[in-house]
């Protein structure tokens, strides 16, 4: 896929970065890397266990390592990178997205609204009061992702009502169209 230009995809838990990537990936012929992933193989957890079976500090370490080598090799490849956003507060990770962009490469957030994100976390069924105000808590997190995507992203796509690949069709129109990249 020489020659194509590389596709980060972040956003919040539950935007769709994992399986947006891989539908877009399949409409490019392009490879897909998954930050999630390999992050987890890299600490030797399950994907679904990796930021609870690691010390969070650790967790955050290897991502941001591994982050850093993904963005390189979808940068190489021409591939789509799912990023998500955990690794957002990294300056590293910033700064090499910014410069992917510079490359002519396209950083898109996807988002969704709190209900369809707390929906696809399991965040929707009846909670314990012993849990507190994790609905708060959830929402407090996903504004501040989503500002960090926002200003990190050269396009942003609402995936409330689309399914992946509905989600990696708007981004190869958005990619098309003249303009719709700052």
């Amino acid at each position: 896929m020489s020659g194509a230009a590389a596709i980060v995809l972040i956003g919040p838990p539950g935007a769709g970065c994992t399986t947006v990537a891989r539908a877009l990936a399949g409409m490019r012929g392009a490879p897909c890397l998954d930050l999630g992933a390999e992050t987890a193989a890299r600490v030797g957890a399950a994907e679904e266990l990796a930021l609870v079976a690691t010390p969070e500090t650790e967790y955050r370490r290897v991502e941001e390592a591994t982050a850093l080598q993904l963005i390189e090799g979808a940068r190489r490849s021409g591939g789509v990178l799912a990023l998500g956003s955990g690794c957002l507060g990294s300056q590293r990770v910033q700064a090499s997205l910014a410069a992917l962009r510079g490359q002519g490469g396209a950083v898109v957030a996807l988002t969704a609204s709190v209900r369809r994100l707390a929906t696809r976390n399991g965040l929707d069924a009846p909670r314990s009061v012993a849990l507190g105000t994790i609905h708060h808590e959830f929402t407090r997190m996903l504004r501040h992702r989503e500002d960090q995507c926002r200003r990190a992203a050269s396009i942003v796509v609402d995936t409330s009502d689309k399914n992946p690949a509905g989600a990696a069709g708007a981004i190869m129109t958005l990619l098309d169209t003249p303009g719709a990249r700052p």
